[in-house]
């Protein structure tokens, strides 16, 4: 069997140009591997969220739905409704899958799974997002080209290669989070093993390693490890010497995280993912199937560019500009994004914070100067709670909600206030925002949220151990009397 597709396509010559690298053929195989594996990956997200209790955890027990900035306008369906959304996003799932109908199922999968990612933004993870973004890449190419029953239904439109851009997207948009994640590392608290060594000392009932877990050397060599798995990681899967043992370090790297800590199906996909990266025809030798037959590029300095050739190149282009430029967007903002949270999601910043939270709400009726605690644990999940609590701008999305609330106990001109103290990665707890500021006053914007005070305390040798009910009389916080 011959050797897989050169990458760059046959026919060309060094001194080809970017764009007909772009568009040069290769062997379609590696990317409905990656097709299949992600469909996979997806029924399995939704075979857990069916069978268990989350789908009714996250939509059918709480009043309130926490948004996205800017997405507000995103409604959650009653129960009923999200379990036939889950129900059709494995339906399109097995259409991914099998390449069956492909671009109806890439759009209905790509839409179903970011609607429910929108839904609720107490589910959020790095890798749904990811999920969500991988969707989009789908749907943009044309990746049943073989391997699929479309290809066995249409053999007109079968075809063993694909445009490299196709397969080179794919592998972006993988080593965005290993690398933008390494570069997130690079900062004083993860140096120093923390918070790794908060959570890795609670794992250390497992048998075994639970012991070393304890360690405080062991922390520092999983955060020295992880920062150099994630800047090396994708330089050593692109050179060909070192590919397959990047690889087996990758598997060994994910495995490993499942042991440590709970991120769903994370690793899982991740290890599928990041075959993309081997050769183009890696599953073709695996089967035993022979090359696909591609006719001579003949002359590519200057490819003839159709106008939907344009249209994609520049549709892929400006997906590509953002992805790589709206991560590093907390560089706008003042402050450590780990404390204000704001430009903390969508950009990487992966497992850099561990935050305990002293947190309670109290609404003011205004004619009377009556205060009543907000019930917090009576109006949201547990997973609301962490992101409410943690999160400054969520705090200020949900007062109007709170405020709904405090008009049922004909409250009138209310005001909702929140006593937020937070220790950052085992630090001495501190102020999370001004306890005197009205949230109500407040409007949830792209600028830097008002009322935040900047992170003082120092990084601690010992994390702070102090109960949480003790928090506000040790800083001197008098808390409202509820009437």
């Amino acid at each position: 069997m011959n050797d897989d597709l050169p990458e760059s396509g046959p026919g060309l010559q060094g001194t080809a140009t970017v764009w007909a690298r772009l568009l040069a053929p290769c062997d379609v195989a590696s990317v409905a591997f990656f097709r299949a594996g992600f469909a996979l990956i997806v029924l399995c997200h939704v075979g857990l969220y069916l069978s268990s209790n989350l789908l009714e955890y996250y939509f059918g027990r709480v009043p309130h739905h926490l948004s996205y900035f800017g997405f507000e306008w995103v409604r959650a369906l009653d129960l009923d409704g999200m379990r036939r959304v889950y129900y059709l996003m494995a339906f399109a799932a097995v259409g991914v899958g099998f390449g069956l109908f492909y671009r109806v199922s890439a759009v209905l999968l790509f839409v179903t799974f970011t609607y429910t990612f929108l839904a609720e933004a107490a589910q959020f993870q790095n890798h749904y997002y990811l999920m969500c973004l991988l969707a989009f890449i789908l749907v943009l190419i044309p990746a049943h080209r073989s391997f699929s029953i479309d290809s066995i239904l249409v053999p007109d439109k079968a075809s063993g290669v694909i445009p490299n851009w196709c397969r080179w997207l794919l592998m972006l948009q993988l080593a965005i989070p290993y690398v933008y994640g390494g570069i997130a590392k690079l900062n004083g608290d993860w140096l120093h093993a923390m918070p790794v060594g908060l959570w890795v000392s609670e794992k250390s009932h497992l048998p075994l390693i639970g012991p070393l877990l304890t360690e405080r050397s062991t922390a520092w060599l999983i955060s020295y490890t992880g920062v150099i798995f994630d800047l090396a990681i994708v330089p050593l899967l692109l050179w060909p010497r070192t590919r397959k043992p990047a690889f087996c370090a990758a598997v060994i790297f994910h495995l490993s995280n499942v042991v440590l800590f709970d991120i769903d199906v994370f690793p899982w996909m991740m290890i599928l993912a990041t075959t993309i990266f081997l050769t183009p025809g890696w599953p073709r030798r695996f089967l035993r199937l022979d090359d696909p037959v591609v006719e001579p590029a003949g002359d590519c300095s200057v490819p003839n560019r159709s106008v939907p050739q344009q249209l994609m190149i520049g549709l892929v282009s400006i997906y590509v500009l953002w992805q790589l430029l709206f991560p590093f967007r907390h560089l706008l903002y003042p402050g450590n994004p780990s404390w204000t949270e704001e430009g903390q999601q969508f950009a990487w910043r992966m497992m850099l914070r561990k935050k305990d939270v002293f947190c309670r709400m109290y609404a003011t009726d205004g004619p009377t100067g009556r205060v009543a605690e907000v019930p917090l644990d009576r109006l949201m999940s547990t997973r609301q709670l962490i992101e409410l609590i943690t999160s400054p701008g969520q705090l200020v999305a949900c007062a109007p909600f709170f405020a709904e609330q405090a008009l049922k106990i004909r409250f009138s001109d209310i005001e909702i206030r929140a006593v937020v103290i937070t220790s950052l990665n085992g630090r001495k707890p501190q102020l999370q925002i001004d306890p005197e500021l009205d949230l109500l006053t407040l409007d949830r914007s792209i600028w830097p949220q008002p009322g935040i005070p900047p992170l003082t305390e120092p990084l601690r040798t010992d994390s702070w151990d102090v109960p949480l009910d003790e928090w506000p009389g040790m800083l001197g916080i008098q808390l409202p009397v509820a009437q």
